[in-house]
């Protein structure tokens, strides 16, 4: 069974401390009926080459600005840089509510948990988004975001050129919520299954997942993003992640070629 990180209509009733604890809830009561997890997989054999994990935050906060609205926290994204040396803001589409012409939204920004400037402020998509996950394929899920203001490179996530990870390898997810206390929050899992539409990570731990959606996966390898948190399933009382694919997203990013506004009324 899949649960969505963030259930829209808790978010708009509930703060955020509230939302957080209800979805724990659900969480623990599902983990003592669902089913184990299959086995993970051996360490696979990486043949490109070592890097180092980011030392900054960059699983950063999302935050929504709608018309007449103040900002409110609406999950996590992240940073990247593309080939050619732009950089674009990625999200999930299950965050936000766009092209509603009764509700329209203005921005999306992203901060570093725990501080009062955002690292970037966007009011441009970069290409069509898609559309909130509903099955199995995580690559419908993102929004891509066009900087134009100048973004310190050291929010910035290379994208891994494998374009996932492999079955076996070991990840971090940077939280973008953080650790409550001003640092960052990293958590380790291993990779269970890779396909073209999502990887799936065993994470180590049992946490509370809820607004952590739009987090960047990390490979502990390479120190490059390999996906984006989209969804989680309860195995057992052990936490499997769903991720959209690093490598869709790079395709989506490159092959975008309209730039419509985040207010423009129809975004579809």
């Amino acid at each position: 069974m899949n649960i969505k990180f963030v259930v829209r209509g808790l978010l708009l009733a509930l703060p955020v401390a509230a939302i957080a604890s209800v979805a724990f809830i659900l969480l623990m009561i599902k983990a003592q009926i669902g089913p184990p997890p299959d086995p993970t997989p051996p360490p696979p054999t990486i043949l490109v080459p070592r890097g180092e994990l980011p030392a900054g935050p960059v699983g950063l906060q999302e935050w929504a600005r709608y018309r007449g609205q103040a900002d409110s926290l609406v999950g996590n994204g992240f940073l990247i840089g593309l080939s050619d040396g732009q950089i674009v803001g990625v999200t999930t589409a299950h965050s936000v509510s766009l092209g509603n012409p009764d509700r329209p939204l203005e921005q999306i920004a992203l901060s570093v948990a725990g501080q009062t400037d955002f690292v970037a402020e966007f009011d441009t998509l970069w290409g069509r988004p898609g559309q909130p996950r509903t099955g199995g394929d995580m690559t419908v899920d993102y929004v891509l975001l066009q900087a134009d203001q100048p973004i310190d490179s050291g929010f910035v996530l290379t994208p891994d050129p494998r374009g996932a990870p492999q079955p076996g390898e070991r990840v971090s997810l940077f939280s973008g919520l953080g650790d409550g206390h001003g640092g960052q929050r990293i958590l380790e899992g291993t990779v269970q299954s890779v396909s073209g539409t999502a990887v799936w990570v065993l994470m180590d731990d049992l946490f509370n997942p809820g607004l952590m959606s739009g987090s960047p996966f990390v490979s502990q390898h390479t120190g490059q993003v390999v996906g984006m948190a989209i969804a989680v399933n309860l195995r057992g009382s052990r936490l499997l992640l769903g991720a959209h694919p690093i490598g869709s997203i790079v395709q989506l990013a490159e092959s975008a070629a309209d730039f419509p506004k985040i207010s423009a009324p129809s975004q579809n």
